[in-house]
């Protein structure tokens, strides 16, 4: 198997964990009481194993702004000394320079004048992974007719 296949099969066997994942998640919190602690043990041999513990979590309170305008009206009006006014250039037209400069090919005026503060940037380049609709079936396939071995994938002997 090359790297490429490894990236591949990876890719969409931990999509199809994580999707399974996030509903067993929900499922378990719908039959625990938050503060609950539970042992998840397997039997081997007649015994039981504990491989692990689930435990939900209580709430934990806490205070946060959840109207960041109210709050700064109350403050303007209240304490405006404790008020800090910023000028902030308004999203229109830094979105107009942005756009100038795109047409320009450099971050200036029509008059040739350097605007500071806007660079060209490039983004970071990543693989990714668009499975065929049946991908899990295929590798299911796979692994039936012994073509592929998940346990190469895996690392386990």
């Amino acid at each position: 198997m090359d790297n490429m296949q490894r990236f591949v099969l990876s890719d969409i066997i931990t999509k199809k964990i994580t999707a399974g994942n996030k509903e067993n998640k929900a499922t378990v919190e719908e039959e625990m009481l938050p503060g609950d602690r539970k042992a998840v043990a397997f039997g081997e041999g007649g015994e039981a194993v504990v491989i692990a513990a689930v435990t939900r979590t209580k709430p934990r309170e806490s205070w946060k702004v959840t109207d960041e305008a109210a709050l700064t009206q109350w403050v303007q009006q209240n304490h405006p000394d404790k008020v800090q006014m910023v000028p902030v250039p308004k999203e229109w037209f830094i979105k107009s320079l942005l756009e100038q400069a795109a047409a320009n090919g450099f971050a200036g005026t029509d008059d040739g004048e350097e605007i500071p503060g806007i660079e060209k940037v490039t983004g970071t380049s990543y693989a990714s992974v668009k499975p065929e609709k049946d991908a899990l079936e295929l590798i299911r396939g796979l692994v039936a007719s012994g073509e592929l071995n998940m346990g190469e994938l895996l690392a386990i002997e």
